[in-house]
């Protein structure tokens, strides 16, 4: 298609998607009062349709600034909605010429069937928000000032969403201002947390109290190398923490930051305490490898949420610009909710984070449960590769893989940690040449996922964990497109919204002949 005729497209299905959004909610508020629980649900629907609409009205504002590919992204986005919008109005429509022997009985028919339309409505609703927020978040990281103006004068200044995406694009703007310094500083010094902290077995995180009211937070401390200049260490530290002030938990998987506090060494070097504050009604964090080494009952359904809310995470990290390096079980804490499953989880474990743009150290260790976790390429004491965002997106493969087999792929006895049997790497481990043992495990990885997942997990979720686990190949094989890189970020965000975040929306199991069968819906975004 071209230009012309595809900004036709665009802004006449921006039209439609707006025109039918308004006949929904026409049609819902003729039933208001119709009977107590349609009223609830028509208020979700307006309340969802008000965020839609923003949305809607933002892209209209700033298409003319976005990425060719954010375009064809978003175009998807928008015909999938008008889909689902003019569906919903055809059905209620439907409903009103329903026909029955007596007005008692036509009410009540009616109304069966308006809740089951209204509540359809609201399901696709919120499924195109949740969709549609992660690339929303990508044009935080378009260097425009065409943008910059229009989210200052062409948006709504009182939609929350709006409200964020101005806060995060701030704070981005910020961190590519070399010594910017305008923003108030989020160190802090140790008087703020009282009474004793308690470490999470396992993880540089600890529980501890702050404030005058003494609420729980969470103290993440980095651990930057010898070679990372203190200055740089801290520079990274102040930009994460201003970002992650602007998080939703919830929704990004990712817990909201307080504050920092500086902890000087003997070397005149420094580590820093991230202070993330615990959402209401959650407690008792506990890493996903302390709960894969219990190996609990956990259903399928819980399995996938695990997965979406990493892939989430990983997304909002790299979307602001930044790698995270230590993607592994150790680093994603689950929380109790006080229901008796898995409550949600969250990425934590900011050890060496910085901006992916940023100069890199090819230094690491020679921890094998760490290295297990990383490409072949960034193991050992010097890596032959600089860290970029793929780096990451192997380790989160890994992570999907170690999810759906449900079991924990490090053990220990005793102190000393070692590879499930299952696994049987310990040769590769022990390789005299670590590389050739590295791409060894790797192999084997892939070649698990490929033949261990379709039966239980399905062939979607199989090709995302290969697709993760494979995006540093050379080759076919390689679906995200190798070395892939652009300017902003954009084109390596969109391939992974598409590929990763999209299939972590699988819904619909069931029961059949037994044996868990996933129907997977497909997904246009």
């Amino acid at each position: 298609m071209d230009p012309a005729s595809f900004g036709l497209a665009v802004f006449s299905a921006l039209d439609l998607c707006i025109k039918y959004g308004t006949e929904l909610i026409k049609i819902c508020r003729e039933y208001r009062r119709f009977e107590e629980e349609i009223d609830e649900i028509v208020l979700v629907v307006e309340g969802l349709w008000v965020k839609t609409e923003v949305q809607l009205d933002s892209l209209r504002v700033l298409w003319n600034t976005l990425h060719k590919t954010l375009q064809s992204h978003y175009f998807d986005a928008l015909q999938r909605l008008e889909r689902k919008t003019l569906a919903a109005v055809q059905t209620i429509q439907h409903v009103k010429e329903l026909a029955a022997p007596d007005a008692s009985s036509l009410r009540k028919v009616k109304a069966i069937y308006i809740k089951r339309h209204l509540k359809e409505a609201v399901a696709d609703l919120e499924d195109w928000q949740r969709r549609f927020d992660p690339s929303w978040y990508l044009i935080t990281r378009i260097a425009s000032p065409v943008i910059d103006k229009q989210l200052r004068d062409g948006l709504p200044g009182n939609n929350s969403s709006t409200i964020r995406l101005k806060r995060i694009r701030e704070a981005i703007k910020e961190v590519s201002s070399i010594g910017s310094s305008h923003a108030g500083s989020v160190f802090m010094n140790t008087s703020h947390i009282v009474g004793s902290a308690h470490e999470i077995p396992g993880t540089n995180t600890t529980i501890a109290s702050y404030g005058n009211v003494a609420r729980t937070v969470l103290l993440d401390r980095t651990d930057y190398g010898p070679l990372t200049e203190a200055m740089t260490a801290k520079t990274y530290v102040r930009d994460v923490a201003r970002l992650l002030l602007n998080v939703e938990p919830m929704t990004f998987g990712l817990l909201k930051c307080e504050g920092v506090i500086e902890l000087p060494d003997e070397n005149n070097k420094s580590q820093f305490q991230f202070i993330l504050e615990v959402p209401k009604g959650l407690s008792s964090p506990r890493t996903l490898r302390s709960i894969l080494a219990e190996a609990p009952r956990c259903s399928l359904s819980h399995r996938i949420q695990l997965a979406k809310q990493l892939a989430r995470s990983v997304m909002f990290v790299h979307t602001s610009g930044f790698v995270h390096k230590n993607i592994r079980p150790e680093t994603i804490l689950v929380f109790a909710d006080g229901s008796n499953r898995l409550g949600p989880s969250f990425l934590s474990g900011f050890e060496r984070i910085r901006p992916s743009g940023a100069a890199t150290e090819k230094s690491g260790d020679l921890v094998w449960q760490k290295n297990f976790y990383r490409h072949p390429t960034r193991q050992g004491l010097w890596p032959e590769d600089y860290y970029n965002m793929q780096h990451d997106i192997y380790s989160l493969g890994v992570c999907l893989l170690e999810l759906a087999l449900w079991w924990s792929f490090v053990q220990y006895d005793g102190d000393t940690a070692i590879p499930c049997s299952e696994l049987d790497i310990t040769a590769a481990i022990s390789d005299k040449d670590p590389r050739r043992g590295a791409f060894a495990i790797k192999k084997k990885l892939v070649a698990m996922a490929e033949h261990r997942l379709p039966s239980s997990m399905g062939d979607r979720y199989t090709d995302l964990t290969v697709a993760c686990l494979t995006c540093l190949d050379n080759g076919e094989s390689n679906t995200f497109g190798y070395d892939v890189k652009d300017e902003d970020g954009i084109v390596v965000g969109v391939r992974y919204i598409e590929k990763v975040v999209p299939v972590c929306y699988l819904r619909g199991f069931r029961l059949m002949n037994s044996q868990v069968l996933l129907q997977i819906e497909e997904i246009c975004i």
